[in-house]
């Protein structure tokens, strides 16, 4: 069947198996969800938060990709129908984990994610890299964090997706409001992805042999894809919410049932 792996794996928040209304439309439609509960997390406490933190940070990658593997290995999920998903730190994993084992996935959709943490982390300016800074170590006065995130950063370690086989279709959106991951983050992302990640080939005209690579700005729209940053959505701000969605079920949906040439 069609899976869907989701991730989050930071500052301790646990990934609860709670009903989740957009998923929805996936289950009807006979998918899987999966969730990866991966160091950084807090499944199963402290030690196992701290684990996947600071310079710690890669075991995140690692943990989420050894959950698509088993999944894999066990004949429980085909990577011609596995997807991946992740909402602004787990979008980090994602990305990653997209650099590094491309061939496991056939879409992935990433949500306001925080792929450009070394650019952030450089920036003080910005309104959270102060308190961000036990999160993910401090490039500005060492030397090795710098290094530790621009090795796994998926900004800065794409490489090109185009060969023999063909890499995932990417769906990534962003908010204009959004104060917690901007919107040049992944706005930059996407760009490289297009000029050195194997993704420049137009779209229009395609006959499903293409990996897609979409992206859904909405500027008015926070971190929740609500009418602030910091605001879920509700009653008054609900509708970019569910077209974000919306968006996403129907991008997974049709790309997790077009086999690639």
């Amino acid at each position: 069947p069609p899976t869907l792996v989701r991730v989050y794996g930071s500052y301790g928040v646990s990934l609860e198996p709670e009903f989740r209304l957009e998923d929805v439309p996936l289950l009807l439609r006979g998918w899987v969800i999966a969730l990866a509960h991966v160091r950084g997390g807090g499944e199963l406490g402290r030690e196992w938060y701290a684990a996947g933190k600071g310079a710690s940070k890669i075991n995140s990658i690692t943990d989420y990709l050894s959950c698509t593997r088993f999944l894999l290995d066990k004949g429980w999920a085909s990577s011609s129908r596995l997807a991946a998903t992740g909402v602004s730190a787990g979008g980090l994993v994602v990305g990653a984990a997209l650099n590094i084992s491309p061939e496991y996935f056939r879409a992935a959709a990433l949500h306001v994610p925080f792929v450009d943490p070394l650019s952030a982390m450089l920036s003080p300016d910005l309104p959270l890299t102060g308190v961000e800074i036990s999160e993910w170590g401090n490039p500005l006065s060492s030397a090795a964090s710098y290094t530790t995130i621009r090795k796994y950063a998926p900004y800065d370690n794409i490489h090109d997706m185009s060969g023999d086989q063909p890499g995932p279709s990417i769906l990534v959106t962003a908010g204009g409001l959004d104060q917690r991951v901007s919107v040049w983050q992944p706005a930059r992302w996407v760009a490289r992805l297009r000029s050195t990640g194997g993704y420049n080939v137009p779209v229009p005209g395609d006959t499903g042999c293409t990996p897609k690579l979409l992206f859904y700005p909405q500027m008015n729209a926070g971190h929740f894809h609500a009418a602030s940053s910091e605001s879920k959505a509700g009653p008054d701000n609900g509708g970019d919410f569910i077209s974000a969605q919306a968006l996403r079920n129907a991008f997974l949906i049709s790309e997790t049932s077009t086999i690639l040439c």
